[in-house]
C-alpha cells in the first residue's frame, strides 16, 4: 500500500508482529491509495471502516 508492505496473515502467533494494520488519513485516501495484492496464491482481505458512517448513527 503505497511505499508500505502488507499482510493478512491467517495465523498469528502471541507475541507476533504483523504488518496488517494500517491507517489512511481523509486526505490521502480521497486523494486515492492503491493497493495491490503481489501474491499468487493468497487473496488479500480487507476490512475498510470510516469515521464518519451515517449507517452506525441510526444504532
Amino acid at each position: 500500500m503505497g511505499t508500505w508492505e502488507l499482510e493478512t496473515p491467517t495465523l498469528i502467533r502471541y507475541g507476533e508482529l504483523t504488518n496488517d494494520e494500517f491507517f489512511v488519513t481523509e486526505s490521502a485516501a480521497r486523494e486515492g491509495v492503491l493497493i495491490t495484492n503481489r501474491s499468487a496464491t493468497e487473496p488479500l482481505v480487507m476490512l475498510k471502516h470510516f469515521a464518519k458512517n451515517p449507517e452506525l448513527d441510526a444504532i
